[in-house]
């Protein structure tokens, strides 16, 4: 009998694999080709070493999650982005394994951990390797783990970011090698395409910009471009724009309120929410209805690959606060309060209501418990943002932002992040802070390459609120507030114009007057999708709101 069972949830991407007394499990693009990788490497192996499968590992450089029941050898691991989730719980009966937290809560008794339940209201998913329910656990990005008997079991990781180690690199050295990374993500792009259709959701910002000018430049011309949101808004004008000049095709697909609040009503939107709502994260619904729209149209096709811009921002350094380059090296209980702080502030803040000295010391224990976690070999003076950094990729990245893909899986289509290859993200590990405040490197880089010729001035987009309306309303209602203090115009901005001006209407999720009565202080749209994800995962949310 097997130590391991595991209960596919419900996503057509796992696949099942016997090869050479190993079965296996995987979920990836590239099934075949990592079935065949992990057969021929540990079809022999009669003891597990613990390098060797760190080797075989690291070297798939794909994106995967993979579970592998063998009669020497078990273990399930992740890829370096955490692409595809893995979750799993030591039971009596053994270890039991999915790819949803809530299949597994199903068919044990798993208890909600209330700490992982704040965190998740507050900022949209868990911390570290916690789910939502305390005897269930998350697999973390570049990690694996071996099963034995009597519930015993190994963690380790393959993978790391770790960019908190001090770099003397110069920049002249550095934009040779950045623009070297960005040729091999784009040829190993170009390779994993196979001459299929590239389709990219292009906006106005710099990654996914890169991508489409980028194959442009290289001379891979079966592209096509499409963008979404409120009539006329600023990212899609400009993503025309990009897209035309790079001679790409192009669609656009109109959001307003009503046509995504009837979709957020249909069978449609409950059943997609509900097979990509995995116990860990919000899913990430922006381009759902899009999507949907763009098959129906035959804009995207099925054998289409869908490759978006995630996560240059993150990874480029545009997440770095300013202050951080005056933090000191030393890694001591001040670093751990400033490390907090910055994360706490910007992360932890979907709901003012729940912003209280309790629920603060609650996120605070979890992420100590978390940074403290980190191996951190042979160096006493460490870089802090770059703590800052890793717990963002480990928590908000690979856990929220990854699920934006989880749609792409939802109507069968293939994916790929070049902004997420393994290449790439250790390249910005060793970049020195001063180059990534403010994503330093990363602009004048593709400001120089001038890729497909859409980097220049022309290609400067000043963002504009939409629609038309609400920009005058704005200016006008401004004039009343100058007495009032910009901080209660933010305020009666956010709670009475934002569900109008929201690019994605995702705030239609509510009828109007029910977003405008809540007392409890929303951050965006987010916010109001935490509460539908919570009550469909565990029965209620904490508002008790009825979310039809």
């Amino acid at each position: 009998m097997s130590i391991v069972k595991f209960i596919p949830g419900k996503s057509h991407k796992w696949i099942n694999y016997n090869i050479n007394n190993l079965e296996m499990w995987i979920a990836s693009d590239n099934g075949q080709y990592i079935a065949n990788h992990i057969s021929k490497n540990l079809n022999n192996l009669k003891a597990i070493n613990q390098n060797k499968l760190n080797n075989i590992l690291y070297s798939i450089n794909k994106h995967f999650g993979l579970i592998v029941i063998g009669k020497n050898i078990t273990f399930a691991a992740v890829d370096s982005c955490r692409s595809y989730p893995i979750y799993w719980a030591n039971t009596k009966n053994g270890f039991i394994l999915s790819n949803q937290a809530k299949v597994i809560a199903k068919v044990t008794n798993s208890k909600i951990n209330k700490n992982q339940r704040i965190a998740f209201q507050m900022s949209g998913y868990t911390i570290g390797d916690s789910t939502l329910w305390s005897e269930i656990k998350n697999i973390n990005f570049g990690e694996y783990i071996i099963f034995k008997k009597n519930r015993i079991y190994e963690k380790y990781r393959y993978f790391l970011y770790n960019p908190w180690i001090k770099s003397n690199l110069k920049l002249n050295d550095l934009k040779v090698q950045l623009k070297n990374e960005i040729n091999i993500i784009l040829k190993k792009l170009v390779e994993t395409a196979n001459g299929r259709t590239i389709a990219i959701p292009l906006s106005a910002g710099l990654d996914s910009r890169l991508i489409a000018s980028g194959l442009k430049e290289i001379g891979y011309l079966n592209v096509k471009c499409f963008s979404y949101g409120l009539k006329n808004n600023f990212e899609s004008k400009a993503s025309k724009k990009i897209a035309k000049a790079l001679g790409f095709k192009w669609k656009f697909v109109e959001f307003n309120n009503k046509i995504i609040s009837n979709y957020f009503q249909s069978q449609h939107y409950r059943d997609c929410f509900d097979i990509i709502n995995d116990g860990c994260a919000v899913p990430g619904i922006q381009d759902l209805y899009a999507i949907k729209k763009l098959l129906e149209d035959k804009f995207l096709l099925s054998n289409d690959l869908i490759v978006n811009g995630n996560s240059g921002d993150f990874i480029s350094g545009g997440h770095i606060p300013h202050f951080a380059k005056k933090w000191d090296l030393q890694f001591n209980k001040n670093v751990l309060n400033l490390i907090f702080n910055a994360h706490y502030v910007k992360h932890y803040a979907l709901w003012m209501h729940l912003l209280n000295k309790k629920n603060e010391k609650i996120i605070q224990r979890e992420l100590n418990k978390q940074i403290k976690s980190i191996t951190i070999k042979n160096n006493k003076e460490i870089l802090p943002q770059g703590i800052l950094e890793l717990i963002e990729f480990e928590n908000r990245q690979s856990k929220y932002v990854i699920n934006f893909q989880r749609v792409y899986d939802f109507y069968k289509l293939s994916w790929a992040l070049p902004l997420w290859d393994q290449s790439f993200i250790n390249f910005w590990s060793s970049v020195p802070t001063e180059f990534k405040i403010n994503q330093t490197l990363y602009k004048k880089v593709l400001y120089e390459l001038n890729m497909g010729k859409v980097w220049t001035r022309d290609y400067e987009f000043k963002e504009k609120i939409s629609p038309s309306w609400a920009r005058y309303l704005r200016f006008i209602l401004k004039i009343f507030f100058v007495l009032l203090g910009k901080n209660k115009w933010h305020k009666f901005d956010k709670k009475y114009l934002s569900y109008w001006t929201d690019n994605l209407c995702g705030q239609s999720l509510l009828p109007y007057n029910e977003i405008i009565k809540n007392k409890n202080g929303a951050r965006h749209f987010v916010s109001w999708h935490t509460l539908y994800a919570e009550e469909i995962t565990l029965g209620k949310n904490w508002q008790n709101l009825e979310i039809k």
